[in-house]
């Protein structure tokens, strides 16, 4: 199992807390799979495992096997022994790498900074492109999380990824490695090829009438036409039940004041600081004075930012003049919040002291969202109730049609109990379905072997409501001869081209030994011969197959082999190029990177052989 894990450092790793900071979470829903919840599932590394790490792993590896494969990709399509295997391998991935982090003091208060940091920033926790502190806490709570537990998850799961990122960054390489890569991977080749255009081969061949009959007869299979299927549906759109809303009494007035108040809550305002750290003196006293004379250069007009720059022991930020982004309450502690509540921007504040520091805050940005008037205002709300309860009452016809379908109607009978006019797709094949812009769902259900005549399914779009109803099944015929003699003849003419092209092989590379080649190559139009030099290997004189087998060889090999395209190609290898040392200079920069990661990449390796496999995996084998 481990050995899966050998290069899970060599691609970012981001996703983890991306998924992580993204509600709702995905969950596998399998009852075997929930079974698993209720109490401690383990230690990995010292560190306990939850219910709550266990759906984090699943979200996590759900989301690994959408990357790779696809958003349609189910993941609970797979053996179930399997998806386990998967999950177990994530919670020891996340384990290990918190262990470690705690270990190097890479889990601390700056983890939890940059954690609610991403929780603000998240669209998912904004109104109006606000964060939004009981959007959060709802979201949250509606997820199984209170708003401190979602914190402590998100706060682990930043400093497994500031040591990740550490891991993945180190190494380095010396300008001699870097030249090697660059000199092998400019390298070039000077080559001989002989060249067979399959297209060119296939036009020139003229096939017989007979010869076309009995190919038919031979081949029937191939003559087969498409099975078609046509359907019966009705679209019940969120617009047809807008006028059945009403809108209640006094609503829009409330919506206005509950809108005004979250203009007011919304404010956001950025402020940076000057630090002074007290243990980076010999007493308080020292420290408190070190802050005074910032604050009297503040006050003769030096610039704040070149202070921050100068005095701060805030590492972080001292580059930056300082900036400690817009302020929030449930991540900057109170005295800041007092210290900056009546100023104005470009106000400095008095000096601010906290158990370990010192500070000095300025006010740089104060961003209110512009206050529309109410009777702008009055139609967007309008609009909003009116699309949301559009919906609520889709969805509940929704329950409706479901029932009724579960109940055996045809799909007559429910187009008639909603007054909706029942249409009817004609025959149509595979690759010839265009319905609803090719919508894949109802694609795959109307051309499912196990769908039935005239049992409809529903389908729950965006903003709509979808009933298909399979209506009438063509089954694949054998086309007529004359219908597809076009097709007959070019399949046989492609069969008869690649039979003559190995043919061809043959007698070119007999026609090289006997000192004929080129007599034998003026005989056919479609056979070329030409001789290349100081080729790349990303060249696109020749197909790419072509070209990377030929970086593959040795020289004086002789290459015999067909492209992806059809054509074929005889390759005689002379010789290769190294680039020179002036080449090579010029494109160093760029190969510096190549190299970095190359490195990079063997000590994860090492890492993992180090970490990983003397993991100290304790996990209730009950579950797993």
């Amino acid at each position: 199992m481990m050995e899966s894990l050998r290069n899970f450092l060599t691609g970012p790793r981001l996703f983890i807390v991306v998924a992580a900071c993204a509600l709702p979470f995905v969950f596998l829903g399998t009852s075997s799979l929930s079974s698993v919840f209720g109490g401690s599932l383990g230690t990995i590394n010292g560190e306990s495992v939850s219910e709550l790490d266990f759906q984090v792993a699943s979200n996590s590896t759900i989301q690994k096997f959408k990357s790779i494969y696809g958003d349609e990709f189910e993941f609970t399509d797979l053996d179930e022994s399997f998806q386990m295997d998967q999950i177990k391998q994530e919670l020891i991935i996340q384990k290990v790498l918190l262990s470690e982090s705690k270990k190097l003091g890479l889990h601390g208060k700056n983890a939890e900074i940059q954690a609610k940091k991403s929780i603000i920033r998240n669209p998912l926790f904004q109104v109006d492109g606000v964060f939004n502190e009981n959007v959060f806490e709802a979201q949250a709570n509606a997820n199984g999380f209170t708003k401190d537990n979602y914190i402590n998850m998100l706060t682990d799961m930043m400093a497994t990824e500031i040591y990740r990122n550490s891991l993945a960054v180190s190494g380095f390489t010396t300008p001699e490695e870097v030249k090697q890569i660059a000199g092998l991977l400019e390298q070039s080749a000077d080559f001989d090829f002989i060249k067979i255009d399959n297209e060119e081969l296939t036009n020139s061949i003229i096939n017989t009438d007979d010869e076309r009959l009995n190919f038919y007869n031979d081949n029937q299979v191939l003559f087969y036409s498409d099975e078609k299927r046509s359907f019966k549906y009705l679209i019940v759109t969120s617009d047809s039940y807008k006028d059945k809303v009403q809108i209640p009494d006094g609503y829009l007035e409330d919506a206005y004041k509950e809108y005004l108040s979250s203009i007011k809550a919304n404010i956001q305002t950025r402020f940076s600081h000057i630090m002074i750290e007290k243990n980076n003196y010999t007493s308080d006293e020292e420290a408190y004075q070190q802050i005074v004379e910032i604050q009297n250069l503040i006050s003769e007009g030096q610039s704040f930012s070149d202070l921050a720059l100068n005095y701060s022991d805030d590492f972080v930020t001292k580059d930056i003049g300082g900036d400690l982004e817009y302020f929030d309450a449930d991540i900057y502690p109170e005295e800041f919040a007092n210290a900056i509540s009546s100023l104005e921007i470009n106000d400095t504040s008095e000096i601010v002291e906290l158990d370990e520091t010192f500070h000095i805050l300025k006010i740089t940005e104060i961003t209110q969202p512009e206050v529309l008037p109410y009777e702008e205002m009055e139609i967007k709300l309008k609009n909003n109730l009116i699309d949301a309860e559009a919906l609520a009452l889709m969805s509940d016809d929704f329950g409706v049609m479901d029932s009724m379908i579960i109940s055996g109607e045809s799909i007559e009978i429910i187009g008639e109990s909603l007054d909706i006019n029942i249409k009817t797709n004609e025959l149509v094949s595979q690759t010839s379905y265009n319905f609803l812009d090719k919508n894949e769902a109802i694609k795959s259900y109307i051309f499912s072997p196990d769908s039935e005549l005239n049992l409809p399914s529903i389908f729950e779009l965006n903003d709509s409501l979808v009933i298909v109803s399979l209506d009438k099944i063509e089954s694949p015929y054998l086309k007529n001869y004359d219908e597809v003699k076009e097709s007959v003849n070019k399949s046989l003419a492609m069969k008869k081209a690649r039979d003559k092209q190995q043919l061809l092989i043959s007698e070119i590379l007999s026609a090289k030994q006997d000192g004929n080649l080129e007599s034998f190559i003026a005989a056919y139009s479609f056979i070329t011969s030409d001789n290349f030099i100081d080729v790349k290997r990303y060249s696109s004189l020749l197909p790419q197959d072509i070209i990377s087998n030929i970086f593959q060889s040795t020289p004086g090999d002789t290459i015999n082999m067909d492209s992806a395209n059809g054509d074929s190609y005889i390759v005689d290898l002379k010789n290769f190029n190294t680039p020179n040392d002036e080449s090579v200079a010029e494109l160093l920069d760029q190969y510096k990177a190549f190299s970095n990661d190359k490195i990079s990449k063997k000590l994860s390796s090492i890492i993992n052989d180090n970490i990983f496999d003397n993991a100290n995996i304790n996990l209730n084998e009950n579950v797993f």
